[in-house]
Protein backbone atom coordinates (compact mmCIF):
# COMPACT_ATOMS: atom_id res chain seq x y z
CA UNK A 1 0.00 0.00 0.00
CA UNK A 2 1.45 3.66 -0.64
CA UNK A 3 2.59 5.99 1.98
CA UNK A 4 0.91 9.33 0.87
CA UNK A 5 -2.98 10.20 0.21
CA UNK A 6 -4.31 12.69 -1.80
CA UNK A 7 -7.25 15.62 -1.20
CA UNK A 8 -8.56 17.47 -3.74
CA UNK A 9 -10.61 20.57 -3.34
CA UNK A 10 -12.94 21.85 -5.72
CA UNK A 11 -13.77 25.28 -4.04
CA UNK A 12 -15.73 28.19 -5.75
CA UNK A 13 -12.62 30.38 -5.73
CA UNK A 14 -9.62 27.64 -6.36
CA UNK A 15 -9.61 24.17 -7.36
CA UNK A 16 -6.42 22.43 -5.07
CA UNK A 17 -4.70 19.32 -4.35
CA UNK A 18 -2.62 18.33 -1.16
CA UNK A 19 -0.58 15.36 -1.33
CA UNK A 20 0.20 14.19 2.80
CA UNK A 21 2.33 11.91 4.35
CA UNK A 22 0.45 9.72 7.12
CA UNK A 23 1.47 11.71 9.72
CA UNK A 24 -0.77 14.74 8.31
CA UNK A 25 2.65 16.33 6.81
CA UNK A 26 1.46 18.91 3.90
CA UNK A 27 4.27 17.64 1.56
CA UNK A 28 3.11 19.99 -1.39
CA UNK A 29 0.14 22.15 -2.50
CA UNK A 30 -0.81 22.76 -6.23
CA UNK A 31 -4.02 25.02 -7.16
CA UNK A 32 -5.81 26.82 -10.10
CA UNK A 33 -8.77 28.98 -10.88
CA UNK A 34 -11.15 28.18 -13.50
CA UNK A 35 -12.21 31.67 -14.79
CA UNK A 36 -16.01 32.31 -13.63
CA UNK A 37 -19.02 32.89 -16.39
CA UNK A 38 -21.49 35.33 -15.69
CA UNK A 39 -23.73 34.98 -18.75
CA UNK A 40 -26.87 36.66 -16.82
CA UNK A 41 -27.03 38.49 -13.98
CA UNK A 42 -27.10 36.15 -11.18
CA UNK A 43 -25.54 33.12 -12.86
CA UNK A 44 -22.14 31.87 -12.38
CA UNK A 45 -21.09 29.09 -14.13
CA UNK A 46 -17.73 27.43 -14.90
CA UNK A 47 -16.88 25.38 -18.08
CA UNK A 48 -17.08 22.11 -16.93
CA UNK A 49 -14.39 20.37 -19.30
CA UNK A 50 -12.25 23.39 -17.94
CA UNK A 51 -12.59 22.28 -14.22
CA UNK A 52 -11.51 18.97 -15.15
CA UNK A 53 -8.97 19.96 -17.08
CA UNK A 54 -7.89 22.32 -13.99
CA UNK A 55 -8.09 19.00 -11.63
CA UNK A 56 -6.09 16.92 -14.14
CA UNK A 57 -3.07 19.45 -13.67
CA UNK A 58 -3.18 20.61 -9.98
CA UNK A 59 -2.95 16.54 -9.35
CA UNK A 60 0.31 16.33 -11.58
CA UNK A 61 1.44 19.51 -10.53
CA UNK A 62 1.31 18.35 -6.24
CA UNK A 63 2.92 14.81 -6.98
CA UNK A 64 5.60 17.16 -9.19
CA UNK A 65 6.44 19.79 -6.13
CA UNK A 66 5.97 16.40 -3.57
CA UNK A 67 8.49 14.43 -5.54
CA UNK A 68 5.49 11.49 -4.94
CA UNK A 69 5.16 9.17 -7.46
CA UNK A 70 1.27 8.32 -8.25
CA UNK A 71 1.63 4.68 -7.38
CA UNK A 72 2.85 5.94 -4.18
CA UNK A 73 -0.50 7.48 -3.58
CA UNK A 74 -2.61 4.81 -0.85
CA UNK A 75 -5.93 7.01 -1.84
CA UNK A 76 -7.78 9.85 -2.55
CA UNK A 77 -10.07 12.09 -0.82
CA UNK A 78 -12.31 14.69 -2.60
CA UNK A 79 -14.50 17.92 -1.36
CA UNK A 80 -15.74 20.62 -2.74
CA UNK A 81 -18.19 23.59 -2.32
CA UNK A 82 -21.76 21.99 -1.48
CA UNK A 83 -24.91 22.71 -3.92
CA UNK A 84 -24.46 24.16 -7.49
CA UNK A 85 -25.05 21.53 -9.96
CA UNK A 86 -23.26 19.97 -12.64
CA UNK A 87 -25.58 18.23 -15.27
CA UNK A 88 -24.40 15.44 -17.24
CA UNK A 89 -25.62 12.83 -20.22
CA UNK A 90 -25.76 8.98 -20.53
CA UNK A 91 -21.92 9.73 -22.24
CA UNK A 92 -21.01 11.10 -18.62
CA UNK A 93 -20.80 14.35 -20.67
CA UNK A 94 -21.90 17.76 -19.20
CA UNK A 95 -24.88 19.44 -21.29
CA UNK A 96 -24.38 22.36 -19.46
CA UNK A 97 -22.15 24.51 -17.81
CA UNK A 98 -21.24 23.49 -13.99
CA UNK A 99 -23.34 25.64 -12.13
CA UNK A 100 -21.38 26.89 -8.57
CA UNK A 101 -22.84 27.54 -5.45
CA UNK A 102 -23.14 31.36 -5.41
CA UNK A 103 -25.53 31.13 -8.18
CA UNK A 104 -28.49 33.21 -7.40
CA UNK A 105 -30.77 32.62 -10.76
CA UNK A 106 -33.50 30.99 -8.41
CA UNK A 107 -33.71 33.10 -5.75
CA UNK A 108 -37.22 34.01 -6.80
CA UNK A 109 -38.12 30.09 -6.01
CA UNK A 110 -36.78 30.30 -2.31
CA UNK A 111 -39.10 33.57 -1.76
CA UNK A 112 -42.10 31.66 -3.29
CA UNK A 113 -41.69 28.22 -1.60
CA UNK A 114 -41.75 30.38 1.61
CA UNK A 115 -44.81 31.59 0.41
CA UNK A 116 -46.73 29.28 -0.70
CA UNK A 117 -46.02 27.04 2.33
CA UNK A 118 -43.85 24.45 0.33
CA UNK A 119 -40.96 24.97 2.70
CA UNK A 120 -42.83 24.31 5.53
CA UNK A 121 -43.89 20.98 4.05
CA UNK A 122 -40.59 19.70 2.86
CA UNK A 123 -38.82 21.03 6.47
CA UNK A 124 -39.80 18.19 8.60
CA UNK A 125 -37.71 15.70 6.47
CA UNK A 126 -35.13 18.25 5.22
CA UNK A 127 -34.73 20.25 8.37
CA UNK A 128 -33.83 23.42 6.11
CA UNK A 129 -35.31 25.96 4.54
CA UNK A 130 -34.17 26.94 0.68
CA UNK A 131 -31.39 29.14 -0.70
CA UNK A 132 -30.78 29.93 -4.56
CA UNK A 133 -28.40 27.17 -5.15
CA UNK A 134 -29.92 24.42 -3.82
CA UNK A 135 -30.41 22.02 -6.35
CA UNK A 136 -33.77 21.81 -4.62
CA UNK A 137 -34.26 25.34 -6.01
CA UNK A 138 -32.50 24.76 -9.37
CA UNK A 139 -34.27 22.05 -10.37
CA UNK A 140 -37.82 24.04 -11.18
CA UNK A 141 -35.76 26.37 -12.37
CA UNK A 142 -34.29 24.29 -15.03
CA UNK A 143 -37.69 22.94 -15.40
CA UNK A 144 -39.27 26.05 -16.21
CA UNK A 145 -36.70 27.74 -18.34
CA UNK A 146 -34.60 25.08 -19.05
CA UNK A 147 -36.52 21.86 -19.86
CA UNK A 148 -34.36 20.80 -23.14
CA UNK A 149 -31.40 20.94 -20.47
CA UNK A 150 -33.56 18.51 -17.78
CA UNK A 151 -34.65 16.29 -20.86
CA UNK A 152 -30.39 15.70 -21.73
CA UNK A 153 -29.67 14.86 -18.48
CA UNK A 154 -28.61 11.44 -17.00
CA UNK A 155 -27.29 12.48 -13.62
CA UNK A 156 -27.45 15.20 -11.18
CA UNK A 157 -24.02 15.54 -9.48
CA UNK A 158 -22.09 17.91 -7.10
CA UNK A 159 -18.73 19.47 -8.20
CA UNK A 160 -17.24 16.63 -6.27
CA UNK A 161 -19.41 13.81 -7.73
CA UNK A 162 -18.23 15.37 -11.44
CA UNK A 163 -14.49 14.96 -10.68
CA UNK A 164 -15.12 11.24 -9.18
CA UNK A 165 -16.95 10.27 -12.12
CA UNK A 166 -13.95 11.29 -14.68
CA UNK A 167 -11.52 9.76 -12.17
CA UNK A 168 -13.47 6.71 -11.47
CA UNK A 169 -16.19 6.15 -13.92
CA UNK A 170 -18.56 5.49 -11.42
CA UNK A 171 -21.79 7.61 -10.67
CA UNK A 172 -22.06 8.34 -7.20
CA UNK A 173 -22.96 10.99 -4.40
CA UNK A 174 -21.63 11.23 -0.77
CA UNK A 175 -24.14 11.57 2.12
CA UNK A 176 -22.69 14.60 3.73
CA UNK A 177 -22.80 16.42 0.28
CA UNK A 178 -26.15 15.56 -0.82
CA UNK A 179 -27.71 16.58 2.75
CA UNK A 180 -27.11 20.16 1.73
CA UNK A 181 -29.57 20.40 -1.16
CA UNK A 182 -33.36 20.11 0.59
CA UNK A 183 -33.71 16.66 -1.60
CA UNK A 184 -32.53 13.94 0.92
CA UNK A 185 -34.69 12.97 4.18
CA UNK A 186 -31.78 13.45 6.68
CA UNK A 187 -33.70 10.48 8.86
CA UNK A 188 -32.90 7.98 6.04
CA UNK A 189 -29.77 9.59 4.84
CA UNK A 190 -31.02 9.02 1.05
CA UNK A 191 -33.21 11.24 -1.45
CA UNK A 192 -37.24 10.87 -1.05
CA UNK A 193 -39.55 11.03 -3.75
CA UNK A 194 -41.64 12.77 -1.39
CA UNK A 195 -39.79 15.72 -1.93
CA UNK A 196 -39.50 15.97 -5.48
CA UNK A 197 -43.16 15.72 -5.59
CA UNK A 198 -43.82 18.49 -3.07
CA UNK A 199 -41.52 20.71 -5.44
CA UNK A 200 -43.04 19.55 -8.83
CA UNK A 201 -39.57 17.81 -10.27
CA UNK A 202 -40.20 14.09 -9.46
CA UNK A 203 -39.08 13.44 -12.94
CA UNK A 204 -35.65 14.17 -11.55
CA UNK A 205 -35.74 11.72 -8.66
CA UNK A 206 -34.16 9.10 -11.36
CA UNK A 207 -31.41 11.34 -12.15
CA UNK A 208 -29.96 11.68 -8.67
CA UNK A 209 -26.54 9.62 -8.15
CA UNK A 210 -26.98 6.80 -5.39
CA UNK A 211 -25.62 7.87 -1.95
CA UNK A 212 -22.34 6.73 -0.33
CA UNK A 213 -20.92 6.85 3.53
CA UNK A 214 -18.49 9.13 3.06
CA UNK A 215 -15.99 6.64 4.08
CA UNK A 216 -16.70 4.34 1.44
CA UNK A 217 -14.80 3.59 -1.24
CA UNK A 218 -16.56 4.97 -4.61
CA UNK A 219 -14.68 3.84 -6.93
CA UNK A 220 -10.63 3.60 -8.40
CA UNK A 221 -8.85 5.03 -11.04
CA UNK A 222 -9.54 4.14 -14.21
CA UNK A 223 -6.51 3.38 -16.79
CA UNK A 224 -7.71 6.83 -18.43
CA UNK A 225 -7.56 8.98 -15.61
CA UNK A 226 -4.23 7.17 -14.73
CA UNK A 227 -2.74 8.37 -18.51
CA UNK A 228 -3.82 11.82 -17.54
CA UNK A 229 -3.36 13.15 -13.65
CA UNK A 230 -0.21 10.50 -13.33
CA UNK A 231 -2.23 8.66 -10.63
CA UNK A 232 -1.88 4.57 -10.26
CA UNK A 233 -4.70 2.82 -11.75
CA UNK A 234 -6.59 0.74 -9.29
CA UNK A 235 -5.81 3.46 -6.51
CA UNK A 236 -8.96 3.59 -4.33
CA UNK A 237 -11.43 7.08 -4.38
CA UNK A 238 -12.98 7.74 -1.15
CA UNK A 239 -16.37 9.33 -1.49
CA UNK A 240 -15.51 12.37 0.31
CA UNK A 241 -17.29 15.39 1.98
CA UNK A 242 -19.01 18.46 1.62
CA UNK A 243 -16.50 21.26 2.03
CA UNK A 244 -17.50 22.37 5.57
CA UNK A 245 -17.30 18.73 6.99
CA UNK A 246 -13.62 18.29 5.66
CA UNK A 247 -12.60 21.19 7.05
CA UNK A 248 -14.03 20.57 10.61
CA UNK A 249 -12.71 17.08 10.50
CA UNK A 250 -9.32 18.24 9.66
CA UNK A 251 -9.26 20.82 12.40
CA UNK A 252 -9.66 17.50 14.50
CA UNK A 253 -13.59 18.74 15.63
CA UNK A 254 -14.81 15.25 17.23
CA UNK A 255 -16.97 16.29 20.00
CA UNK A 256 -20.06 19.26 20.87
CA UNK A 257 -17.61 21.01 22.96
CA UNK A 258 -15.52 22.34 20.21
CA UNK A 259 -16.15 25.11 17.92
CA UNK A 260 -15.11 25.56 14.55
CA UNK A 261 -14.11 28.67 12.63
CA UNK A 262 -13.05 28.81 9.23
CA UNK A 263 -12.02 32.60 8.24
CA UNK A 264 -10.89 32.17 5.18
CA UNK A 265 -13.27 33.77 1.64
CA UNK A 266 -15.88 32.63 3.56
CA UNK A 267 -16.93 32.92 7.52
CA UNK A 268 -17.68 29.45 8.00
CA UNK A 269 -18.49 28.55 11.58
CA UNK A 270 -20.05 25.47 12.81
CA UNK A 271 -20.40 22.96 15.64
CA UNK A 272 -21.55 19.41 16.21
CA UNK A 273 -25.03 18.41 17.31
CA UNK A 274 -26.92 15.46 18.66
CA UNK A 275 -30.16 16.83 17.99
CA UNK A 276 -31.53 19.72 15.50
CA UNK A 277 -34.81 21.33 15.31
CA UNK A 278 -37.84 19.38 13.54
CA UNK A 279 -40.48 22.65 13.75
CA UNK A 280 -39.52 25.04 11.00
CA UNK A 281 -40.49 27.85 13.82
CA UNK A 282 -37.33 27.28 15.85
CA UNK A 283 -34.67 26.92 13.36
CA UNK A 284 -32.12 28.68 13.71
CA UNK A 285 -29.03 27.47 11.77
CA UNK A 286 -28.30 25.73 8.73
CA UNK A 287 -28.65 21.82 9.40
CA UNK A 288 -26.79 18.42 7.50
CA UNK A 289 -25.79 15.60 8.37
CA UNK A 290 -21.94 15.25 9.38
CA UNK A 291 -18.65 13.38 9.40
CA UNK A 292 -19.82 11.72 12.01
CA UNK A 293 -22.99 9.90 11.78
CA UNK A 294 -24.78 10.71 15.25
CA UNK A 295 -24.23 14.44 14.89
CA UNK A 296 -25.46 16.86 12.31
CA UNK A 297 -23.60 19.82 11.54
CA UNK A 298 -24.97 23.03 12.49
CA UNK A 299 -23.60 26.07 10.50
CA UNK A 300 -23.77 29.83 10.16
CA UNK A 301 -22.28 31.36 7.24
CA UNK A 302 -21.54 34.01 4.52
CA UNK A 303 -18.76 35.19 2.19
CA UNK A 304 -17.62 38.07 4.89
CA UNK A 305 -14.32 37.03 5.84
CA UNK A 306 -10.78 37.46 4.66
CA UNK A 307 -11.40 38.18 1.10
CA UNK A 308 -12.34 42.11 2.21
CA UNK A 309 -8.57 42.34 3.56
CA UNK A 310 -7.40 40.52 0.12
CA UNK A 311 -9.10 43.58 -1.72
CA UNK A 312 -7.84 46.07 0.92
CA UNK A 313 -4.43 45.32 -0.01
CA UNK A 314 -5.38 44.90 -3.54
CA UNK A 315 -6.65 48.60 -3.54
CA UNK A 316 -5.18 50.42 -1.03
CA UNK A 317 -1.55 49.11 -0.44
CA UNK A 318 -0.22 47.11 -3.80
CA UNK A 319 -0.99 50.18 -5.69
CA UNK A 320 2.43 51.81 -4.07
CA UNK A 321 4.11 48.57 -3.32
CA UNK A 322 3.47 46.81 -6.83
CA UNK A 323 6.84 44.69 -6.58
CA UNK A 324 6.59 43.60 -2.62
CA UNK A 325 7.05 40.53 -2.03
CA UNK A 326 2.90 39.76 -0.26
CA UNK A 327 4.74 37.85 3.03
CA UNK A 328 6.10 41.74 3.39
CA UNK A 329 3.40 42.92 3.51
CA UNK A 330 0.72 40.94 5.21
CA UNK A 331 3.54 41.44 7.70
CA UNK A 332 3.56 44.99 7.38
CA UNK A 333 -0.46 44.84 7.91
CA UNK A 334 0.16 43.25 10.71
CA UNK A 335 2.73 45.51 12.66
CA UNK A 336 0.00 48.26 11.79
CA UNK A 337 -2.69 47.02 13.16
CA UNK A 338 -0.73 46.00 16.34
CA UNK A 339 0.45 49.32 17.04
CA UNK A 340 -2.79 50.73 17.15
CA UNK A 341 -4.46 49.86 20.62
CA UNK A 342 -8.00 48.83 20.01
CA UNK A 343 -9.29 51.59 22.78
CA UNK A 344 -8.18 54.26 20.32
CA UNK A 345 -9.58 53.23 16.98
CA UNK A 346 -13.06 54.22 16.14
CA UNK A 347 -13.16 53.21 12.72
CA UNK A 348 -16.00 50.33 12.00
CA UNK A 349 -15.75 48.64 8.69
CA UNK A 350 -18.75 46.22 7.65
CA UNK A 351 -16.97 42.96 5.68
CA UNK A 352 -19.86 43.09 3.11
CA UNK A 353 -17.92 43.09 -0.33
CA UNK A 354 -18.66 39.67 -1.35
CA UNK A 355 -21.83 39.28 0.24
CA UNK A 356 -23.96 40.14 3.36
CA UNK A 357 -25.07 38.34 6.83
CA UNK A 358 -28.15 40.45 6.96
CA UNK A 359 -30.03 42.13 4.03
CA UNK A 360 -29.38 40.97 0.65
CA UNK A 361 -29.15 44.06 -1.33
CA UNK A 362 -26.22 45.29 1.63
CA UNK A 363 -22.47 46.05 0.90
CA UNK A 364 -19.14 46.97 2.46
CA UNK A 365 -18.82 50.21 3.91
CA UNK A 366 -16.23 52.15 6.02
CA UNK A 367 -18.48 54.23 9.02
CA UNK A 368 -16.92 56.68 12.04
CA UNK A 369 -14.08 57.89 10.22
CA UNK A 370 -12.33 61.48 11.30
CA UNK A 371 -9.86 63.83 9.51
CA UNK A 372 -7.53 62.16 12.02
CA UNK A 373 -7.53 59.29 10.78
CA UNK A 374 -5.27 57.41 8.30
CA UNK A 375 -4.88 53.75 6.48
CA UNK A 376 -3.53 52.28 8.99
CA UNK A 377 -6.91 53.13 11.00
CA UNK A 378 -8.96 51.89 8.35
CA UNK A 379 -6.67 48.50 8.27
CA UNK A 380 -7.13 47.67 11.74
CA UNK A 381 -11.02 48.20 10.85
CA UNK A 382 -10.84 45.85 8.61
CA UNK A 383 -9.26 43.55 10.62
CA UNK A 384 -11.63 43.73 13.45
CA UNK A 385 -14.63 43.50 10.92
CA UNK A 386 -13.61 40.12 9.73
CA UNK A 387 -13.24 39.12 13.23
CA UNK A 388 -16.88 40.59 14.61
CA UNK A 389 -18.19 39.19 11.43
CA UNK A 390 -17.43 35.66 12.78
CA UNK A 391 -18.77 36.95 16.33
CA UNK A 392 -22.11 37.53 14.65
CA UNK A 393 -22.17 34.35 13.25
CA UNK A 394 -21.05 32.35 16.04
CA UNK A 395 -24.02 34.32 18.49
CA UNK A 396 -26.27 33.57 15.35
CA UNK A 397 -25.71 29.86 16.37
CA UNK A 398 -27.79 30.38 19.40
CA UNK A 399 -25.27 28.56 22.00
CA UNK A 400 -23.02 30.46 24.95
CA UNK A 401 -19.72 31.23 23.69
CA UNK A 402 -18.91 29.45 27.18
CA UNK A 403 -20.40 26.41 26.28
CA UNK A 404 -17.50 25.55 24.03
CA UNK A 405 -13.87 24.75 25.77
CA UNK A 406 -12.12 26.10 22.94
CA UNK A 407 -12.18 26.60 19.02
CA UNK A 408 -10.41 25.75 16.39
CA UNK A 409 -9.20 28.33 13.69
CA UNK A 410 -8.12 27.80 10.03
CA UNK A 411 -8.28 29.88 6.76
CA UNK A 412 -6.43 33.24 6.13
CA UNK A 413 -7.03 34.26 9.61
CA UNK A 414 -4.61 31.69 11.54
CA UNK A 415 -1.97 32.56 9.85
CA UNK A 416 -1.65 36.36 11.15
CA UNK A 417 -0.78 35.58 15.22
CA UNK A 418 -2.07 39.31 15.49
CA UNK A 419 -5.54 38.39 13.66
CA UNK A 420 -5.92 35.16 16.04
CA UNK A 421 -5.05 36.87 19.17
CA UNK A 422 -7.70 39.57 17.81
CA UNK A 423 -10.18 36.62 17.51
CA UNK A 424 -9.16 35.36 20.99
CA UNK A 425 -9.58 38.14 22.88
CA UNK A 426 -13.41 39.40 20.79
CA UNK A 427 -14.62 35.66 21.87
CA UNK A 428 -13.19 35.29 24.88
CA UNK A 429 -12.34 31.53 24.61
CA UNK A 430 -8.91 29.58 24.11
CA UNK A 431 -8.91 29.47 20.18
CA UNK A 432 -5.98 26.41 18.29
CA UNK A 433 -4.55 27.07 14.64
CA UNK A 434 -3.69 24.40 13.04
CA UNK A 435 -0.57 23.13 11.17
CA UNK A 436 -0.94 23.26 6.71
CA UNK A 437 -2.36 25.53 4.94
CA UNK A 438 -5.87 23.37 3.12
CA UNK A 439 -7.77 21.81 5.99
CA UNK A 440 -10.37 21.29 3.49
CA UNK A 441 -7.92 18.93 1.08
CA UNK A 442 -6.29 17.55 4.75
CA UNK A 443 -9.88 16.35 5.62
CA UNK A 444 -10.67 14.91 2.58
CA UNK A 445 -7.73 12.52 2.44
CA UNK A 446 -8.34 11.46 6.34
CA UNK A 447 -11.57 10.33 5.15
CA UNK A 448 -9.87 9.05 2.35
CA UNK A 449 -7.39 6.91 4.87
CA UNK A 450 -10.05 5.69 6.69
CA UNK A 451 -11.74 4.21 3.41
CA UNK A 452 -8.64 2.67 2.32
CA UNK A 453 -7.80 0.73 5.66
CA UNK A 454 -4.83 3.19 6.49
CA UNK A 455 -6.77 4.54 9.66
CA UNK A 456 -9.27 2.33 12.39
CA UNK A 457 -11.71 5.32 11.78
CA UNK A 458 -12.12 9.12 12.06
CA UNK A 459 -10.74 9.54 15.71
CA UNK A 460 -7.33 7.31 14.64
CA UNK A 461 -7.35 9.35 11.37
CA UNK A 462 -7.22 12.97 13.91
CA UNK A 463 -4.99 11.49 15.89
CA UNK A 464 -2.57 10.72 13.14
CA UNK A 465 -3.32 13.79 10.99
CA UNK A 466 -3.61 16.56 12.72
CA UNK A 467 -1.30 18.76 14.60
CA UNK A 468 -1.94 21.88 16.78
CA UNK A 469 -0.22 25.09 15.63
CA UNK A 470 -0.57 27.61 17.91
CA UNK A 471 -2.57 28.13 21.16
CA UNK A 472 -4.21 31.26 21.79
CA UNK A 473 -5.60 32.45 25.26
CA UNK A 474 -8.27 35.21 26.07
CA UNK A 475 -6.79 38.47 27.37
CA UNK A 476 -9.28 39.31 29.96
CA UNK A 477 -8.49 43.61 29.80
CA UNK A 478 -9.73 43.41 26.50
CA UNK A 479 -13.53 42.05 26.88
CA UNK A 480 -15.06 45.18 27.75
CA UNK A 481 -13.32 46.78 24.98
CA UNK A 482 -14.57 44.51 22.11
CA UNK A 483 -17.69 43.93 23.52
CA UNK A 484 -18.51 47.51 23.53
CA UNK A 485 -17.02 47.68 19.65
CA UNK A 486 -19.41 44.89 18.35
CA UNK A 487 -22.22 46.74 19.96
CA UNK A 488 -20.99 49.46 17.64
CA UNK A 489 -20.76 46.88 14.68
CA UNK A 490 -23.93 45.91 15.00
CA UNK A 491 -25.43 48.84 14.45
CA UNK A 492 -23.12 49.38 11.79
CA UNK A 493 -25.14 46.67 10.10
CA UNK A 494 -28.46 48.01 11.17
CA UNK A 495 -27.14 51.33 9.27
CA UNK A 496 -26.07 49.48 6.09
CA UNK A 497 -28.99 46.97 5.93
CA UNK A 498 -31.31 50.63 6.20
CA UNK A 499 -29.41 52.01 2.87
CA UNK A 500 -30.00 48.75 0.90
CA UNK A 501 -34.32 49.18 2.11
CA UNK A 502 -33.65 53.19 0.69
CA UNK A 503 -32.18 52.08 -2.66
Amino acid sequence: MGQYLIGLDNGGSDIKCAVFDLDGNELAVASMQVPMDFPQPGFTERDAEQVWTANVEVIREALKRAEVSGGNVAAVGLTGYGNGMVLVDEGFCAVYPAIVSTDDRAGDYCQRFREDGTERRIFPYTLQTTWSAQPAAMLPWFRDHRPEVLEKTRWILSIKDFIRLRLTGVVAGEITDASSGCLVNLDIRDYDMRLFEILGVEDCYEKMPPVLESTEVSGYITEAAAKETGLAAGIPVAAGYFDIDANALASGVLSENELCLIAGTWSINEYLSKTAPKDIDQKQNTVTLSYLNEYYIMEDSTPTSASNFNWFIRSLIRPDRPDAPIHEIYEECNQAVEAVRPEDSKVIFVPYLFGSATHADAHGAFLNLTGSDDRDSMLRAVYEGVVFSSMHHVYNLKRPVESYTKARLSGGVSNSEVWSQMMCDALQIPIETLEGSEPGAKGAAMGAGVACGIFADLEDAVKHMVHIGKIYMPRTEYQAVYAEKYKRYEAALRAVDLLAEQI
